[in-house]
């Protein structure tokens, strides 16, 4: 029998409500794969503004990439934000999909952004928000307490809840006008909060 270890007791609640994959006894909490870090940062350090705001945009493999080329743009034509691009070292499907299909949006990428081909813990390290649609990437910014922003697209929707979770409105954007807006506020999101949702992911 398959048995699945998962971070918190929050993904057992998730996968027993949304998949008929596993029953309830073949659910285990068995907690993060990676430390948490970031406690040692003081309110001061989530108060400190930072210019240029140094975004990561998580590449994601199973995404739609007719849905996410509107975000990246948007982004890519921001001028207080230094845009980073993780792409897998090997071989990534987004990445592939951008030099065949979108060779121009490709280009731009490269000019204006910086591409990653690090771990993701080392690649959330050198940013100061992360986004994505639906990866779970996204989700370990919070292991070092870093913030976050998801986006819609059709195929994922709000695919972790996030917005049940968010009474503030900073973690999840409708479109890629709101996402700039959501990044931008980032830096007013406290530690406390960003601390509840790592305990609620991990």
């Amino acid at each position: 029998v398959d048995i699945c270890g998962l971070w918190s007791e929050w993904w057992k609640e998730y996968y027993l409500k949304n998949s008929r994959a596993y029953k309830p006894e073949q659910l285990y909490v068995s907690g993060p794969m990676r430390p948490l870090k970031g406690s040692e940062r003081t309110e001061e350090d989530f108060k400190q503004k930072k210019s240029p705001l140094k975004v990561l945009f998580i590449s994601e493999q199973v995404a739609v990439p007719k849905e996410v080329i509107p975000y990246v743009l948007t982004l890519l034509e921001v001028k207080d934000f230094k845009v980073y691009l993780i792409f897998r070292p090997h071989r990534d499907g987004f990445e592939e999909w951008l030099k065949e299909k979108q060779p121009e949006v490709y280009k731009k990428a490269l000019e204006r952004a910086k591409i990653l081909r690090e771990t993701i813990d080392e690649a959330i390290s050198l940013c100061d928000v992360v986004v994505g649609s639906y990866s779970n990437a996204v989700l370990e910014a919070l292991l070092q307490l870093k913030p976050l922003v998801f986006f819609r697209t059709q195929k994922w929707g709000d695919y972790f809840e996030i917005k049940s979770l968010d009474a503030q409105g900073y973690f999840f954007a409708e479109n890629p006008e709101e996402l700039i807006e959501k990044i931008k506020k980032s830096t007013n999101i406290l530690k406390e909060d960003l601390k509840k949702l790592q305990k609620q992911f991990f």
